[in-house]
């Protein structure tokens, strides 16, 4: 479990995690700025769900209300870097997860 103690305070030590957590208090500290995002991800569940359900071509009309949406909360720079931010992190995260599931099963196949 040291390992794991590591790689948490690893990850909180990274840069890109403390500005992430910066822009997150200051998103999040605007009423109006936090209840725009905060609609977005709705229309984004409501365009995902549309499509889910019935097919690209009936979920365009919500498609295209969630990334004006989207767009109009990029124009704010703070939350434009925020969102960024989020993205870049998904993905290095998700590469993290990878590379742990790759191990785990390479020591799981091979032995310790």
């Amino acid at each position: 479990m040291k390992s794991l103690h590591e790689l948490i305070e690893a990850l909180r030590e990274d840069p890109l995690v403390k500005e992430f957590k910066v822009l997150e208090k200051e998103v999040f500290a605007r009423d109006k700025w936090k209840k725009a995002y905060e609609s977005v991800l709705e229309k984004q569940r409501r365009y995902v769900q549309k499509e889910a359900k019935e097919g690209k071509r009936a979920a365009e009309e919500a498609k295209r209300i969630y990334e004006k949406a989207r767009q109009d909360l990029e124009d704010i720079p703070a939350v434009r870097q925020y969102l960024n931010l989020q993205e870049i992190l998904k993905e290095e995260l998700g590469l993290l997860f990878r590379l742990i599931e790759d191990g785990l099963n390479d020591t799981s196949k091979n032995g310790p």
